[in-house]
This record gives structure tokens, C-alpha cells and sequence, in this order.
């Protein structure tokens, strides 16, 4: 509950691609997010909270009274869960604090704080982590109002900008990087291992360029298959991997699994039955990693990750210099809009015990004088009833209108006085 008139906070703690390699951030990653936002809420002074993880980020935002004290507690939390990695973790952690969490939601939600600017899928990423906090009850009406505004700018400004057009994800950015290395495409023999969101966006990016059929694999034959209908290429089951993995010049990894589907004891197999003279090319895309990194010891074997799309990210980020301008301006101007919002917010607890003690007031008072009229017909009944809502409408409203533009201006001793006046101290 915020019923008093302390400042409310808004807090971003966050380890992403812009700090921290890879392994920092699979070191402090969420397996279970639904337990996850439970232990996160039960930190004290935290009032609401949500937890954002995509294959680059973690991100924790919170709603508190106290402000750097939750800021320093989330990040020494996140921190301590990295172990031996915990100094290089800590270090790598950034936070924010109101207007400049504000900024940052809006600026990722647009995709401006993403590896490869622009991409879509960040926007998707950004509602359901607020979906799942609102789900496991941690996320209130402020952080629904944040996430909301958050989702609606990012929608705005692809759409002004245009910032979004072309391949824009880090799928594409594999296949760029992939490109970067082999030079044209159409003569490879490629395998997209993932069916879902991301392994589709990868394989449509292949179709775009290749000849040949691509393959796909899924743990799930009938997704693959699906897939590759709709692509003109060619599904693969799990266990017949290595049959195609021995002629290919490139796979690119891009599933859910939590564990390794390619180790180095997989790798070295293929690749002693191998009759493709050239290199193989693995991009793991993944989130964790599904390609076990001494993969990369084999003989002719070149192993990418994340990591190493960063040249493919910076120049896509030049090539869209000028909408990367014009996003800043939208979200500048909302940024405004949002601020107002969040302090009207702050009140909102403090409104809702005033109507909820009118309400019951209203409700008591009603109830006696129907008792001292004994019998009244229902149109009567519904006459008085509308009455006393209406009035307790007309008295209250203004009420509330000259609360919510206190929390707007700040002014903190008026709020206060009506919560002694109407006695609306928390019991």
C-alpha cells in the first residue's frame, strides 16, 4: 500500500550485453521466474515488482518508498547468485532510479536498448514479463501503468520512425554474421535448430538468401515440419541430427533447452565422419547456451555465441542513426506524460481508502434511513440510493481531483493533512 505521502520510487536493476559478456549473465539467470518474483517481492520495502530476463538482459523493476536502499539490496542479490563470478557481476550491474528507469523502460520497449536496434521481439518481451508478474501477483497498478505506457510508446515509435524496418532481430544478426563469414549463402547446406519464435525468425532470414532447402530441426518433429513446409525446406528429427550435421556449413542454434544439445563429445563424432571439407559454422543464439563451449576445440570447428554479434549490432545501429533520433525525441516528450503519471499514482491508495470509507458511510447511513421509512416502492428505493451516490460523488471528487494535483506538484503537506483529516493513516 503507498497511503501516506512519501515519495514512491521506481527502480531498475539490470546486468545486460551492454555491461557484461555472456556467462555473467547465465550466471545469474532465472530457471524458475514465478519463484524468482516471489523472493524479489518478499525483499523488504518492496511494494511491487516484475523480472524481464531475455537472452541478453536481466532486469528487475521494483516500486518502493525507499529508493537507493531497494536499488543497493536488489543488486546484491542479483549479485550473490553469480558465485565465483560474484565480483565481476557486480560490477557489470547498472540501476536506475525514477525518471531515469522511466526513460530506460520506454527506451527498451522501443528496442533502442536492444543488441541489434530496432527489434520487435523486445516489445513481446516486455508485456509478458509484465504479464507474469501481474500473474504471480507482484505487479500493482503502478508498474501495470508503467509496463502499459511502455508497450504503447514502443508501438508508437516503430511506427513514426520506421525503426524496425528490414531484418531486425538477433536472429537476422546471426545470419548476417554468418553471411560476414562465408560470403553468399545460396550454396551452403544449413541447419536452423530451433522451431520457435527465434528459430523462425532465423529461418525466414535464410530463406530470404538461399537456394538450397534449409533444414530445421525441433524437439518437436511436427513444429519442424510445419516450419519447413512453410519455407520449402526440410525437417529433421532430433536423432537423426548427426547425419545432417556432418555436411553442413553452418547451424545456427536457437532453441529453449536448458541444457546442452551439442557438446563436444557430439561435435568430434560429426566431425570424424565429416565428408564437407570446409569448416562448420555454429551460431548459438540461445538463452542458455545450448552448445557446449569446448565444442569450439574440435578440429575445423568455429563457435560463435551472442557475444561475437556485436560488430553486426553496431552496424545496423549506424545505418539507423537518424530514426535512433527521432525515437529519443518521442520518448523525451512522453517521458514528461509518464513522470505526471507516476506521481498521480502515488495517491492512488490513499483515493481508494477515501471513496472505500465514504462508500461504507454511505452504505450505513442509507441503510438506516430506508429502516426509519419502512415501506418504500422500488423506484423509491432507487431514487434515494442514486441520491446518495451522487453526493457523495459531488463532495469527494474534487477532493481527489486536489490530491491527485498535489502528488502531481509535489506538495507533500497537503496530502498529508488530508490523510490526517479524513484519518486515512495506515492501522
Amino acid at each position: 500500500m503507498h497511503s501516506s505521502a512519501d515519495d514512491l520510487h521506481i527502480i531498475n536493476v539490470r546486468i545486460t550485453h551492454k555491461t557484461a559478456r555472456l556467462p555473467l549473465i547465465e550466471a545469474v539467470t532465472f530457471k524458475d521466474t514465478r519463484e524468482a518474483l516471489k523472493i524479489i517481492h518478499a525483499m523488504e520495502n518492496v511494494d511491487e515488482c516484475v523480472l524481464l530476463q531475455t537472452c541478453n538482459r536481466v532486469e528487475f523493476y521494483l516500486v518502493s518508498k525507499e529508493g537507493e536502499k531497494v536499488a543497493k539490496n536488489a543488486k546484491d542479490f542479483l549479485a550473490k547468485r553469480a558465485g565465483g563470478l560474484v565480483d565481476d557481476v557486480y560490477s557489470a550491474i547498472e540501476y536506475a532510479l525514477d525518471g531515469d528507469a522511466l526513460r530506460h523502460i520506454l527506451r527498451l520497449a522501443s528496442g533502442l536498448e536492444s543488441m541489434v536496434i530496432g527489434e520487435d521481439q523486445i516489445l513481446n518481451q516486455v508485456w509478458e514479463a509484465y504479464l507474469d508478474a501481474a500473474s504471480a501477483k507482484t505487479a500493482g497498478i503502478v508498474l501495470k501503468h508503467l509496463f502499459m505506457r511502455a508497450v504503447s510508446v514502443g508501438r508508437r515509435v516503430r511506427k513514426e520512425t520506421g525503426i524496425n524496418k528490414g531484418a531486425v532481430s538477433i536472429g537476422s544478426a546471426a545470419v548476417e554474421l554468418a553471411e560476414s563469414l562465408l560470403g553468399k549463402l545460396d550454396e551452403k547446406k544449413i541447419l536452423v535448430m530451433g522451431a520457435g519464435e527465434m528459430g523462425t525468425l532465423v529461418a525466414k532470414a535464410l530463406a530470404r538468401r538461399c537456394l538450397k532447402p534449409i533444414f530445421i530441426a525441433n524437439r518437436t518433429y511436427e513444429r519442424a515440419v510445419k516450419l519447413a513446409e512453410e519455407l520449402s525446406g526440410r525437417a529433421v528429427r532430433f536423432d537423426k541430427l548427426e547425419k545432417v550435421l556432418s555436411d553442413a556449413d553452418v547451424v545456427i542454434c536457437s532453441t529453449s533447452a536448458p541444457h546442452y544439445l551439442l557438446t563436444k563429445s557430439t561435435i568430434s563424432k560429426v566431425m570424424a565422419q565429416r565428408q564437407n571439407t570446409n569448416d562448420l559454422i555454429i551460431i548459438d543464439i540461445s538463452n542458455p547456451r545450448n552448445v557446449e563451449k569446448a565444442a569450439q576445440e574440435v578440429e575445423k570447428v568455429k563457435l560463435y555465441d551472442i557475444d561475437d554479434l556485436q560488430l553486426i549490432a553496431e552496424k545496423n545501429k549506424q545505418k539507423r542513426q537518424k530514426s535512433i533520433e527521432q525515437a529519443s525525441e518521442i520518448i523525451e516528450r512522453e517521458l514528461v506524460l509518464l513522470n505526471r503519471d507516476i506521481k498521480i499514482l502515488s495517491v492512488s491508495d490513499i483515493v481508494s481508502l477515501l471513496f472505500a470509507r465514504a462508500e461504507e458511510i454511505r452504505q450505513k447511513e442509507l441503510a438506516e434511513a430506508l429502516k426509519m421509512l419502512g415501506s418504500v416502492s422500488a423506484k423509491e428505493k432507487k431514487i434515494i440510493e442514486d441520491l446518495t451516490f451522487i453526493l457523495l460523488k459531488r463532495t469527494y471528487v474534487p477532493i481527489v481531483e486536489n490530491l491527485r494535483s498535489a502528488a502531481r506538484d509535489g506538495d507533500k503537506k497537503l496530502i498529508e493533512f488530508a490523510i490526517k483529516l479524513f484519518g486515512l493513516e495506515p492501522s
